[in-house]
């Protein structure tokens, strides 16, 4: 019975003392994984870091900067102090303000959708567009008609008029019932 478990329990421990000095030796020839990571995906407080947002047209400093800006005016709009504070103080300020003064957060929205819209009207006069009684979604899909139809994703046209249809239907459900 002995000589049967002996030469299977020689090789083990021969295969466990041989072990570290094989993973040694390996983790010395391999490269080191930090550096190869780090050299793919550079930390954001690289001085070169070229990362682009928004398809290419912004770095990453350049859209933090963009977002800085957006926080200061809805702070400003709100009467909250913006010097001297990072952009995380600022958005945890913002975002108290938009839960304490709901409907000042509506107006706010309000007005930039009206600075939305008629900055949509600028683009469809200089198109030729007619933009009397017209949606700012219907400037949107003129314009995207009238430059072929680039940028747009067809599954997020699908979702769009998927969601128009249900809200019409909803409508004609409510009128209906009055």
């Amino acid at each position: 019975m002995i000589r049967k478990w002996f030469i299977p329990v020689v090789s083990l421990a021969v295969l466990f003392a041989v072990a570290p000095v094989w993973a040694a030796k390996s983790a010395a020839v391999l490269p080191d994984v930090s550096l190869t990571a780090q050299a793919q995906h550079p930390n954001e407080s690289d001085p070169g870091n070229e990362h682009k947002h928004h398809k290419g047209k912004m770095t990453r400093k350049d859209f933090e900067a963009y977002r800085l800006e957006k926080l200061k005016e809805i702070a400003t709009y709100f009467g909250i102090q913006a010097e001297g504070k990072t952009a995380e103080q600022l958005k945890k300020e913002v975002e108290a303000a938009k839960v304490a003064n709901k409907e000042k957060w509506e107006a706010f929205k309000a007005e930039h959708q009206a600075k939305r819209l008629e900055h949509l009207r600028n683009i469809a006069k200089e198109h030729g567009i007619s933009t009397e009684g017209k949606t700012s979604e219907q400037l949107r899909e003129e314009l995207f008609q009238l430059h072929g139809g680039k940028g747009k994703r067809p599954h997020r046209l699908e979702d769009h008029d998927r969601a128009n249809e249900d809200d019409n239907t909803k409508q004609k459900a409510k009128q209906s019932e009055v």
